[in-house]
């Protein structure tokens, strides 16, 4: 499961209003193509549903580290996996187990086909644009969380 936490927004997707932010349109748009894929994505933003925050040990911890500062938060199976920025759709299909950073991102001509990667075929949307690790980049990885003194905070 991929849980998103992510800051005040002013509706639940934060796609609203006559000039939405074109991250978080794109950044939807990937998490619509994940649930079509059959992944379970829980979405929350510390506006409309404060009670995900406290509901999940591993968002309660970031916030007492980062704060709201450090959002959108991603969590795959209780692991932060990206802070402070919108995966790409690469990267999200990397964290669903949809793509092997192997295949997808390593430039194998098996694994660029596969759903969600690079110069995929099976998506009529293509791939998502900007922040990529895939194509050339390194594969997404946890990140470990610091407090302020610089110490690795256990989760």
């Amino acid at each position: 499961m991929i849980s998103v936490f992510e800051g005040p927004l002013c509706c639940n997707t934060g796609v609203c209003g006559t000039d939405p932010d074109q991250a978080l349109v794109n950044f939807t748009a990937d998490l619509d193509w994940l649930r079509r894929q059959g992944v379970t994505v829980q979405r929350a933003n510390l506006a409309q549903d404060p009670a995900a925050f406290a509901g999940s040990p591993v968002a309660r911890a970031f916030m007492q580290v980062a704060g709201a500062d450090g959002l959108p938060l991603v969590v795959v199976d209780g692991v932060a996996v990206s802070t402070n920025r919108y995966p790409s759709r690469e990267e999200l299909a990397v964290f669903a187990g949809l793509a092997s950073a192997a295949g997808c991102c390593s430039g194998d001509a098996a694994g660029a086909n596969a759903p969600g990667c690079c110069g995929s075929n099976n998506d009529s949307t293509g791939p998502s644009t900007g922040g990529s690790s895939c194509c050339g980049g390194s594969a997404p990885q946890a990140l470990p969380l610091e407090n302020t003194s610089g110490s690795a905070v256990q989760l």
